[in-house]
């Protein structure tokens, strides 16, 4: 049985998954990204994705406590 290489870095946080992409996206973001770069991008994007979606979140608690004053 041959012996499994360890790879020289941890990935012990993190998981891979699986996405579907339809192909003109695909072909954005690989053209966006660059050579080597996908994960690296989609994860950023998935990044400020969250960023934005707090941001909203701080608005809509600025919205109520302004209503209740």
């Amino acid at each position: 049985m041959q012996e499994k290489k360890k790879l020289n870095f941890d990935r012990t946080k993190s998981t891979m998954k699986n996405i579907r992409f339809e192909d003109d996206l695909l072909e954005q973001i690989e053209k966006a990204a660059g050579k080597g770069n996908f994960s690296k991008w989609v994860k950023e994007a998935c990044r400020l994705r969250f960023e934005v979606e707090r941001e909203k979140e701080k608005e809509k608690e600025k919205e109520k406590e302004k209503e209740k004053e």
